[in-house]
């Protein structure tokens, strides 16, 4: 869930709920991973979806009435909750085949992803400093992927595809205001989410016969559904109530406390899916996975250095009367 605008300045109570919420995240990953097997990951989400849809809409209801389920550009709204669809679908579906750390490491690139697309599609300007942070964090991931020879692995490309579809995702966000309620946000974004899973489901039992499903990635995508195992459905259900509680905890974060506060605490996410991996699957992360992701982390980081000090400039015009560079000040940044 991207950052919601907000005037409240509790950091504790946002950094709590950023951290509870990435847990609970973590912790799905485990148990779609732990899935990946025997089920289709399009089971999983219509499933998760149905349950997530109920509890979503039933707090909508009450917290806000009728008037909760209103957004001034549903289109957008919708289309913003595919882009995360395509992304979380994309992140399942490289989890099946690959470490947990490698593709969060992967997918950990969206920020990255979100300066390059910032200056190709709005024309922002992006100075040096910022794309010399971009390299470097391409050259994290290169560490990651690269020296194993996974680089043409298809789950790769299905984690890069979940970092990109997250990147557009999160530029879509600038585009919905502040009057739109983050619970009625929520809401399409589940519904969207419950939509994508129904529409590819359906693509997958016209055309998934034609494709061969010799990799663990693509298995999980056209593997029947199973109908006969209630363990596996009420982990399913347990998927949705825990999707449910943590979009809370992230809405409840960026509602808390500035984005500056709570976003350095999302990388709490790689800490997780190490020790998860390592607990679970005994994935034992190599020395180019920590150096990759440290040198990831480092410039994800001073991208977000730049981006708040340039926001931090653009509000104070006034400082321009004693800067005689002010353009040249942002430009290289």
């Amino acid at each position: 869930m991207p950052p919601i605008r907000n005037h409240s300045n509790h950091p504790a109570s946002g950094i709590l709920a950023i951290v509870a919420g990435l847990f609970l995240f973590s912790l799905q990953d485990v148990v779609i991973k732990h899935l990946s097997g025997d089920y289709s990951v399009l089971q999983i989400v219509v499933v998760r979806g149905l349950v997530a849809i109920l509890i979503v809409a039933t707090v909508v209801a009450c917290l806000l009435g009728k008037e909760g389920f209103f957004v001034r550009n549903p289109r957008l709204v919708l289309s913003k909750g595919l882009l995360a669809f395509c992304s979380y679908l994309s992140y399942y579906l490289a989890v099946a085949s690959m470490p947990l750390a490698d593709v969060v490491a992967i997918t950990f690139t969206a920020p990255i992803f979100v300066t390059v697309l910032s200056a190709l599609l709005l024309g922002e300007a992006v100075g040096m400093r910022r794309w010399l942070a971009v390299l470097i964090g391409f050259a994290g991931v290169l560490l990651v992927i690269g020296p194993g020879g996974q680089i043409a692995n298809i789950a790769v490309a299905f984690a890069a595809l979940a970092a990109l579809t997250y990147a557009l995702n999160s530029i879509m966000a600038r585009y919905i205001g502040p009057e739109d309620k983050p619970w009625t946000v929520t809401f399409y974004f589940t519904l969207a989410h419950l939509l994508g899973g129904v529409a590819v489901s359906l693509a997958v039992a016209l055309f998934g016969s034609q494709i061969e499903a010799d990799h663990p990635s693509l298995a999980f995508l056209l593997r029947p559904w199973t109908i006969d195992d209630p363990a596996g459905l009420m982990l399913m259900v347990a998927l949705g109530i825990n999707a449910a509680l943590g979009f809370y905890f992230l809405n409840k974060a960026y509602l808390s406390a500035p984005a500056s506060t709570v976003a350095p605490f999302e990388y709490t996410y790689i800490i997780w899916a190490v020790l998860f991996g390592y607990l679970f699957w005994s994935e034992v992360p190599s020395a180019n996975t920590v150096l990759g992701i440290t040198v990831l982390i480092c410039g994800n980081l001073y991208i977000l250095h730049r981006q708040l000090l340039n926001a931090r400039r653009r509000r104070q015009p006034e400082s321009t009367a004693t800067d005689p560079y002010p353009d040249k000040a942002l430009a290289d940044s």
